[in-house]
């Protein structure tokens, strides 16, 4: 009798503790993420180290040699596939050096908001397709095309701001450059 209750309440314990887990995730995939409020832990990102024509290029090309990558929900590599903000972080990191936020919601949240007619190589893309806000993101490549890893057809590809899906689901326009 004493055994049955001290393993019902080693099982009890064990659950609370995988419950209480469960919510203490450290990265949440983009398609997650509700606004683009930051949180109190993130600081602006602001790429002052190399102009944005000569750091554009060099996402370009970091970008541009992910194509035909597999999307993968929660991936941030190209051993295990990437989703639209893993994919972003990735490119930043190995380009530029540039460690960025894991969601698309904290990476819309360090980044500035800045008009489509000023995008540039190397700029940010936000979408809404789930209903929630920043649950997708690209990377913009110039001639109103953009790059990024939607879950659809499973790879990364280019798609353009003016394909009917995209432009019914475009948040905004933001940028990490300092200009």
């Amino acid at each position: 009798m004493k055994w049955v209750r001290i393993g019902r309440m080693v099982v009890i314990s064990v659950m609370v503790l995988f419950l209480a887990a469960c919510g203490m995730t450290k990265h949440r995939p983009a398609s997650h993420v509700s606004s683009v409020s930051p949180s109190r832990h993130l600081q602006p990102v602001r790429i002052t180290k190399v102009s944005q024509a000569v750091g554009g290029q060099e996402i370009l090309m970091r970008s541009m040699s992910l194509i035909g990558t597999p999307y993968r929900y929660g991936g941030s590599s190209r051993q295990q596939g990437f989703d639209c903000s893993g994919m972003v972080q990735y490119v930043y990191q190995t380009a530029l050096n540039v460690p960025l936020p894991r969601t698309a919601r904290d990476i819309a949240a360090v980044s500035r908001k800045i008009p489509v007619r000023n995008l540039q190589v190397g700029d940010l893309v936000f979408f809404n397709t789930s209903g929630q806000p920043y649950s997708h993101m690209g990377l913009y490549i110039g001639q109103g095309k953009f790059i990024h890893a939607p879950s659809s057809r499973g790879v990364i590809r280019t798609a353009s701001l003016d394909q009917a899906y995209f432009k019914q689901r475009f948040i905004d326009a933001r940028t990490l450059f300092a200009r």
